[in-house]
């Protein structure tokens, strides 16, 4: 009866090479204290020896791990993101059907993102990096491009001609806010922004402005007002606005986070939402479902933008072209409450809102 060929260990590469298991483990793993030439001795050892545990030997050979690196800001916009867990879901399940891992690290600021990105890129952990919340101008899109990593950014940037993304209709979903509130008769149209350094904020003012453009309205300074992102400023932005003796009938938000701070602001002034003011937020924040007035927005779906921007890297990864991989998606309204024809005019508004304060 023939013997049953004993498999091939770490053990037996090793004494191949002459060098410490520990070596040849930290080859299959991808460190970078290990010289080149010990590096190559290794796997040429696992090559002719056939070690195969998996096909990890095969990847460090041909430059691969098959890992994807993405680091999330920690702080500012970020750090609240509510779409997180569906974002990271929706890449996770893809890579799963890919054989590939996402490493994720964290990062304070943007010099923080940059060294985090260097050690990745410096120890060979990943192959590729996915780039979320872009600004407009994207040190770390340059950082990639520069480099020449293959990525994908969630979101625009000025360089996007350039690289591979994925993008929601931001514009578009502004713009067609507007015309809504148009249509509903409003023509003291009001909005509140945010810093103009995140490109989704970026475009939302540009759908805003062309949307009052496309509606014959004239863009007044006085009706909008830049806010931090969050309930807190989007209610003192609001306070703002509608303290002046023509203020708007409509609010449009940036997010719903402001969306949730203008409707607080509008009840403490003694205004009903969807009667005296109609607001509307982007995000469909599901507790934006369960206000008193529930707050009339705009939906995107996040799990699939994960699952989208992880099948993109993937095909760029196997060599196809970063530029065919550019995709905009419209975002969804989702109308509640919080909208309505006007009931009172501008003017009429100024004075409940007087008696009221």
């Amino acid at each position: 009866m023939k013997a049953e060929t004993r498999a091939v260990t770490i053990a037996d590469v090793a004494r191949h090479v002459g060098v410490a298991k520990g070596t040849v483990s930290r080859v299959l793993n991808n460190y970078s204290d290990i010289s080149e030439a010990t590096r190559q001795q290794v796997l040429k050892a696992i090559e002719e020896l056939g070690y195969r545990p998996s096909s990890l030997a095969r990847n460090l050979k041909r430059g691969r791990v098959d890992t994807v690196g993405m680091v999330l800001p920690i702080a500012g916009a970020n750090a609240t993101n509510p779409f997180l867990s569906e974002f990271l879901n929706g890449i996770s399940y893809a890579f799963s059907k890919l054989d590939k891992d996402l490493l994720v690290s964290t990062a304070a600021t943007a010099e923080d993102a940059l060294a985090a990105y260097g050690r990745m890129l410096a120890a060979r952990k990943v192959d590729g990096i996915i780039i979320t919340r872009t600004l407009y101008e994207d040190p770390r899109v340059d950082y990639l491009l520069e480099r020449g990593v293959p990525f994908v950014t969630h979101g625009r940037d000025s360089r996007c001609s350039e690289h591979a993304w994925f993008d929601v209709d931001n514009e578009g979903a502004m713009h067609q806010a507007v015309a809504h509130a148009f249509e509903l008769g409003h023509r003291r149209i009001g909005f509140i922004g945010g810093s103009l350094k995140w490109n989704f904020a970026r475009q939302r003012d540009e759908g805003y402005r062309a949307g009052l453009e496309d509606c014959g309205l004239v863009f007044d300074p006085e009706l909008t007002c830049t806010s931090e992102l969050s309930e807190q400023g989007g209610e003192e932005a609001a306070k703002a606005l509608l303290m002046q003796g023509a203020p708007p009938t409509a609010l449009l938000c940036m997010t719903d986070e402001l969306g949730i701070g203008a409707i607080n602001c509008a009840r403490k002034l003694g205004l009903e939402v969807g009667v005296d003011l109609t607001v509307i937020g982007y995000d469909a924040l599901p507790v934006g479902a369960h206000l008193d007035t529930p707050l009339t927005t705009f939906a995107q779906h996040m799990e699939d933008a994960g699952k989208n921007i992880a099948r993109s890297l993937d095909a760029i990864l196997r060599g196809d072209d970063p530029q065919n991989h550019q995709r905009l998606v419209p975002a969804a309204m989702v109308r509640r409450n919080s909208d309505g024809p006007p009931r009172l005019s501008s003017q009429d508004l100024a004075g409940k809102i007087r008696k009221a304060v």
